[in-house]
C-alpha cells in the first residue's frame, strides 16, 4: 500500500508543475530546419531563455540537426508533431559524454509527438563497433518532479533515457526504437532513483528494455557525493510492450545496495533472450519485488533463452554474496525453449519466491543446453570464479537450486516435442518447499520433479 501512495504524490507532483505561455520557438533563435546545419548555439540558447524564464522550448516541425544539448530546472522541451531533433554524428560538436544532459533539473517536463533521433548507426560499422559515441545517450541526474511522454526516441548510440539519482519521475506513452544489433543501447536504466512511475511505453531495443540498477559509482557520473540515497526502490512499470535483444525486465547488474518496491504489472514481452532477469552481483540486496499478469515470449538472436532468470554471483571471487526475497509471480504466462532459473548459493539462498498461477510452454525441449550453456553473468566483463555456482546445464525446464521458503501454488509446465530428456521442475538443496497444483508432462521417461540429493 505504501507503495501505491508513493505513486499517486509522484502523480500529484508533476501534474502541479509550474506551466505558463512563457514559449520560445528555436526557429526564432535561428535553427534551421534542413536536416543539416548544426543548430547547437541556437536550440541552447533558447534552453537558456526557457530556464531563466521558467518557460518552454518548442521544437517545431521539421528536422533539426545539432550538438549536444543541456536542459534545466523548470523548463518544458516540446517536440510537436512533425518535430525531429537529430544528433550530430561528429563527437566534436559534444561538449561532454551526452547527447542530452540533465542535471539538478527539478520540474522538467519532455513532451509532445516528434522524435529525437541519436543517429545511432552512424557510430558503428558493419560489425556494431565503435571507436567512440556518446554515452549514455539522454541522462536526467539529480532531478524531482519529472515528466517525460509522448515522443519517440529512436537509433540510440547507447544506454538511450538514464534517471541518475532521480526522485519522483514519470514516464508515459514513450516509444524507443533501437537496431537489435545495437551494442549497450538500453531502454531505460533507472540508477539509485526512487518514486518512479513507466507506463504504455513500447520499447525495442538492442540491449535491456527496462534496466534497473543500483551502483556505488560509475564512470559515466562524476561528482556523486557519498551521502546521497543508494536505495533504488518505489518503481512501477504498467501496461508496457518490451522487446530486446537482452532482457526485458532486468534488475542488476549494478547491485550494490538496496532494491525494493518494484511492481512490474501488465506487461507483454516478445522476441527477447530473458523474459524477466534478476541479476545479483555486488553483494546488495533485491528484496520485494512483484511481477504481475505478464506474457513472455522468449527468442531473438541468442541460443539460450530465460524466461525468468534469478541467480547470484560474485563480481570478483571475495565479493559478498548478495540477498534475493520476496520476490512474487503472478498470472504469468511464459513460451520459451529454455530455462526457468532460481539460484542462490550453499552459504546463502535465495528466499520466500512464490510462483502463483505461471504457465510454461516449451515447443521444443531441445539438446542445446546439455551441449554447453553456460550460466548467464548479465555482463561480458564478469568473470566466472572457482567458486561460481552454475546448474544451467541440469536437465529441467525449471531449475531451483539453493532456495528456502520457495512456494509454487497452481504450475503447469508443457513440454510439446523435442530430443532432450527434461524434468519439469529439478530441484538442488531446495529447503521449506511448499507446491499446490504442481502439474505437466516430461517426453520420456523421466519423471517430472526430480531432486537431486
Amino acid at each position: 500500500m505504501r507503495f501505491f501512495i508513493l505513486t499517486i504524490t509522484v502523480l500529484i507532483s508533476i501534474s502541479c508543475q509550474i506551466n505558463n505561455d512563457r514559449s520560445f520557438n528555436i526557429v526564432a533563435y535561428g535553427a534551421i530546419p534542413d536536416g543539416k546545419t548544426l543548430n547547437t548555439k541556437s536550440i541552447q540558447e533558447a534552453i537558456e531563455k526557457a530556464i531563466e524564464n521558467k518557460g518552454k522550448v518548442i521544437i517545431p516541425k521539421g528536422k533539426f540537426y545539432t550538438g549536444s544539448l543541456t536542459l534545466g530546472p523548470n523548463m518544458t522541451l516540446q517536440l510537436n508533431e512533425g518535430a525531429e531533433l537529430i544528433a550530430s554524428s561528429n563527437m566534436q560538436n559534444y561538449s561532454g559524454p551526452n547527447f542530452i544532459f540533465a542535471p539538478d533539473a527539478d520540474n522538467l517536463t519532455i513532451r509532445g509527438k516528434g522524435v529525437i533521433n541519436g543517429n545511432g548507426e552512424s557510430f558503428f560499422d558493419e560489425q556494431w563497433n565503435y571507436d567512440q559515441r556518446p554515452r549514455p545517450w539522454i541522462v536526467i541526474q539529480d532531478a524531482k518532479n519529472v515528466s517525460v511522454s509522448g515522443i519517440t526516441l529512436v537509433n540510440s548510440p547507447s544506454h538511450c533515457l538514464v534517471f541518475n539519482f532521480c526522485e519522483d519521475v514519470a514516464v508515459d506513452s514513450l516509444t524507443i526504437k533501437n537496431h537489435p544489433r545495437s551494442p549497450n543501447t538500453d531502454g531505460i536504466d533507472i540508477i539509485n532513483s526512487k518514486n518512479i512511475l513507466i507506463t504504455n511505453c513500447i520499447i525495442s531495443t538492442g540491449d535491456d528494455a527496462i534496466c534497473i540498477k543500483n551502483k556505488r559509482s560509475s564512470k559515466y557520473f562524476e561528482n556523486e557525493a557519498l551521502n546521497r540515497s543508494r536505495y533504488t526502490e518505489n518503481i512501477l512499470v504498467k501496461n508496457c510492450i518490451l522487446e530486446s535483444d537482452d532482457a526485458a525486465l532486468k534488475l542488476g547488474t549494478g547491485s550494490s545496495y538496496h532494491t525494493r518496491n518494484c511492481s512490474f504489472q501488465d506487461v507483454r514481452i516478445k522476441n527477447s533472450r530473458y523474459g524477466i532477469a534478476l541479476f545479483m552481483m555486488d553483494g546488495g540486496i533485491y528484496s520485494d519485488l512483484s511481477f504481475k499478469n505478464i506474457t513472455i515470449k522468449t527468442g531473438g538472436r541468442q541460443k539460450d533463452e530465460y524466461g525468468i532468470f534469478v541467480d547470484t554471483h560474485r563480481r570478483d571471487s571475495l565479493s559478498a554474496i548478495g540477498t534475493i526475497k520476496n520476490i512474487n509471480f503472478k498470472d504469468i504466462d511464459i513460451t520459451t525453449n529454455g530455462l526457468l532459473y532460481f539460484s542462490g548459493y550453499p552459504e546463502k539462498e535465495i528466499s520466500k519466491i512464490t510462483l502463483e498461477n505461471v504457465k510454461v510452454t516449451v515447443p521444443d525441449a531441445d539438446n542445446t543446453i546439455t551441449a554447453g550453456w553456460k550460466k548467464p553473468k548479465g555482463n561480458k566483463k564478469i568473470k566466472y570464479w572457482n567458486n561460481t555456482v552454475s546448474y544451467i546445464q541440469s536437465p529441467g525446464s525449471m531449475i531451483v537450486a539453493h532456495a528456502k521458503d520457495f512456494k509454487i501454488k497452481n504450475l503447469m509446465i508443457h513440454h510439446q516435442q523435442g530430443k532432450m530428456d527434461r524434468h519439469g521442475i529439478y530441484l538442488i538443496d531446495v529447503k521449506g518447499l511448499d507446491t499446490m497444483d504442481v502439474k505437466g508432462n516430461t517426453l520420456y521417461k523421466e519423471s517430472f520433479v526430480f531432486t537431486k540429493k
